[in-house]
């Protein structure tokens, strides 16, 4: 895999507005994305995307509360790479907030996002 590093963690949250102020006021990170159920915040070289968690019991049992996201610079190259490899993994996904991810899971179960950032924020 030509990963980049980690592109972002994604945590689904009880309370955005509680979770919300204790990132920016409390350990002082910059809020990047601002939008209905989701918050989003820079630190350093990271970013942190928060979302409000309307997930059934059973998605909440078994997807866990995070999700890490690798970055690379070709989804589809990446995609077509562990595909051909036997990996099963999800089809990939133009996302509207600018973005193409997948996602595969490994032999104990957990979900790995792997990710292209295909527009810059300012």
């Amino acid at each position: 895999m030509n990963a980049k590093g980690i592109f972002y963690v994604l945590a689904f949250v009880s309370n955005l507005a509680r979770s919300k102020k204790f990132y920016r006021d409390k350990i002082g990170w910059k809020i990047e994305t601002d939008e209905h159920g989701v918050v989003g915040f820079a630190f350093g070289t990271g970013y942190l995307v928060l979302h409000t968690d309307r997930r059934d019991e059973k998605a909440r049992r078994y997807e866990g509360g995070m999700h890490v996201e690798v970055m690379v610079e070709d989804a589809g190259a990446e995609h077509a790479r562990l595909t051909k490899l036997g990996v099963k993994v999800t089809p990939v996904i133009d996302q509207p907030w600018g973005e193409r991810n997948f996602s595969f899971t490994d032999p104990d179960g957990y979900v790995w996002a792997v990710g292209q950032p295909t527009r810059i924020s300012s």
